[in-house]
């Protein structure tokens, strides 16, 4: 018999994460595929792809991440014109 999950496990589990509308555009100017970002940035290529197509959203380490591996503040992948 399944167990339900409390409020707060319901919480965690909706939780989409930081939209990156910039990600795929900065990885691209910077002529990297989805595969190179993710080890360079040491997250999976299936990460990178779902927060490029906006399937979720990051969390904070992860734009932490790929902020540092494309060289640019994490708000650059968030607003424009901060790079």
């Amino acid at each position: 018999m399944r167990q339900k999950r409390s409020k707060e496990g319901q919480e965690r589990h909706q939780y989409r994460g930081i939209p990156l509308p910039y990600l795929k555009e900065m990885r691209q100017s910077r002529g990297l595929s989805q595969k190179e970002l993710s080890k360079l940035a040491g997250v999976s290529s299936g990460t990178v792809y779902r927060v490029e197509t906006g399937l979720r959203g990051a969390y904070a380490g992860t734009v932490k991440k790929l902020a540092t591996a494309l060289g640019v503040p994490p708000e650059a992948l968030v607003h424009r014109n901060r790079t």
